[in-house]
């Protein structure tokens, strides 16, 4: 399975209400030019986002331009893949939840998170220490099963930073 892994877009400012924070404009251009290198190397059959409103936004924008240019993918939320939640918990909730829509079918899934738990899935999917993500950044990786020490990087893709 190929499993992309994204950071979201550019935020507002952090306030009060972490998951309220919606995308900037700007977050919303760095989403956009995720979506375009996504939609033109890979045929995505699921996206999974965090309910945070910054990550879901920049889900969003990744399936309407996937919309645009094959079937569109399925789109759910996940919420154990917030900030502070733990990677080896995340991994086995997005594990079951493709196994379970999905079985063992080789499929492509871009989850779409936030630091630093992106950086943590990564690192364990990897078996690598974890490291940072840019905003909207994307890695694609090569994986049997969403487990800890059985991917390998194929390719990643960093949008225009602030």
């Amino acid at each position: 399975m190929k499993l992309i892994l994204v950071r979201h877009g550019q935020a507002t400012a952090y306030c009060a209400d972490d998951a309220g924070r919606d995308l900037t404009e700007f977050g919303r251009v760095q989403a956009q030019q995720t979506a375009e290198y996504i939609s033109q190397h890979h045929t995505v059959d699921l996206i999974i986002s965090s309910p945070y409103n910054r990550a879901e936004q920049t889900a969003k924008v990744i399936l309407a331009q996937l919309a645009t240019m094959q079937p569109s993918p399925k789109f759910i939320t996940l919420d154990s893949i917030t900030p502070d939640d733990d990677a080896n918990v995340a991994l086995s909730n997005i594990d079951r939840t493709i196994t379970t829509m999905f079985g063992d079918d080789n499929k492509c899934v871009v989850v779409v998170c936030h630091m630093p738990i992106v950086a943590h899935l990564t690192g364990k999917i990897l078996d690598k220490e974890p490291v940072s993500f840019q905003l909207a950044e994307c890695r694609v990786i090569d994986t049997p099963t969403v487990v800890a020490g059985f991917g390998e990087q194929l390719a990643s893709f960093v949008p225009t930073q602030p």
